[in-house]
């Protein structure tokens, strides 16, 4: 009976085998596309097809995604053959050749990414006074990162030079792609128009724009800078009045406030001297310095101030409205106490309003449309070389 029983196993787990096996030769039999003499098998899609949604997290037989399922099947689909169109058309014009040179410089071009990247990360972590290990949060951040996509910086490189001929077919088609300054002028005149009616509306729109780097056609009335001193309350007694705040027991969150005084008042005494030295005409910078336990306000990035204007909603309420009476610049706040200690806030410049002049923003704004003008011609010049293939696609198979 036992050699029956194991002879069963074996039986039942080669036929287990075999229906493997079967599965993958039919998903190898079965065209999901054809590109002129060469096609797409089942096999082919879902192996590429499932890599890509497991970067995410997925599989087909997730629910999250159970409604956009057919559409991602078929803009993949989609994508396969496009590559395809462009690997044939990369080997008629002879750019299928990657030298030695081509690939260290591709893979440099990554490395120099990443060591920008971590040492702009080192100086923000060393502003931090909760960081012990600067140079190794900055490594681990940008790991964390690159995990999220699936990536390693050895990945990346040879990503890289993997593009390496997808670039040079990019840079053949767009060779002769130009813009004029006539063009640049009139382009130029509907981004001022846009960011007034942008701004005006709106001035955190004009802060976030300004801060994420955007270039600023047009600046509002109303913004300024400010930089203050912070007297801290310890991460222990922040972090007690954040979780008193977030307790779902009303009565609970209600003592937030009451606590917040009680912390206040073991660096009152403290802040109250800083206070002095401000109103007794002591340098506010070196004040800052000396006193001052806002990382922010020793970053690179904050040196002119943090930007604000009237009905920030940036800020915590106290610190906002506290800002919002400094009408002037030069004027300075009292000590101003919030979930993070005391401040003592200076209004330091107005920023200018007015139109950004056209020879102030040319380079950066022919930059961009060109940039835009290629990737148009580009992608149109793609989609004439998928029409000419003619690809036969059978979502019905997918």
């Amino acid at each position: 009976m036992k050699k029956l029983i194991r002879l069963l196993a074996v039986a039942l787990a080669v036929m287990m085998l075999a229906g493997c096996s079967l599965v993958t030769v039919n998903e190898e039999k079965i065209v999901v596309a054809t590109v002129g003499d060469e096609t797409i098998t089942k096999a082919d899609f879902n192996e590429g097809f499932n890599a890509l949604l497991s970067q995410y997290g997925y599989t087909q037989d997730s629910e999250a995604i159970a409604d956009q399922l057919k559409t991602l099947k078929e803009n993949y689909i989609a994508q396969m053959v496009e590559d395809k169109v462009l690997e044939r058309k990369i080997k008629e014009l002879g750019l299928d050749q990657v030298t030695d040179e081509e690939k260290a410089a591709a893979e440099q071009e990554i490395q120099d990414w990443y060591d920008e990247q971590y040492a702009a990360l080192v100086e923000n972590f060393k502003t931090d006074d909760t960081v012990e290990d600067p140079e190794a949060k900055a490594a681990e951040t940008i790991e964390n990162y690159l995990s999220q996509y699936g990536l390693t910086l050895d990945q990346m490189k040879e990503n890289s030079v993997a593009s390496i001929s997808s670039d040079k077919l990019y840079d053949y088609v767009t060779k002769d792609v130009t813009v004029t300054e006539e063009e640049a002028k009139i382009e130029f005149a509907n981004k001022v128009a846009a960011a007034k009616e942008k701004y005006d509306a709106d001035l955190s729109a004009y802060v976030s724009d300004f801060e994420n780097g955007a270039t600023i056609y047009y600046t509002p009335k109303g913004c300024y800078y400010i930089k203050h001193i912070l007297i801290s309350l310890t991460d222990e007694q922040k972090q007690d009045i954040k979780n008193l705040r977030a307790d779902d027991d009303e009565t609970v969150a209600a003592t937030a406030d009451e606590k917040r005084e009680e912390y206040l008042l073991t660096i009152r005494e403290k802040a109250e001297s800083v206070l002095k030295l401000v109103d007794e005409g002591g340098d506010f910078e070196a004040l800052m310095e000396e006193y001052g336990e806002d990382p922010g306000m020793k970053n690179e990035a904050y040196k002119n101030g943090y930007l604000t204007y009237a009905g920030d909603t940036g800020f915590v309420t106290e610190f906002a409205d506290a800002c919002a009476a400094l009408t002037e610049d030069g004027m300075t706040s009292g000590l101003v106490g919030s979930d993070f200690g005391y401040h003592i806030i200076r209004r330091v410049s107005t920023v200018p309003s007015g139109e950004a002049t056209f020879e102030d923003v040319k380079d950066s704004l022919m930059e961009s449309m060109l940039t835009d003008k290629k990737s148009t011609t580009y992608d149109q010049q793609v989609e004439a070389w998928v029409k000419e293939v003619n690809p036969d696609i059978k979502t019905d198979k997918l």
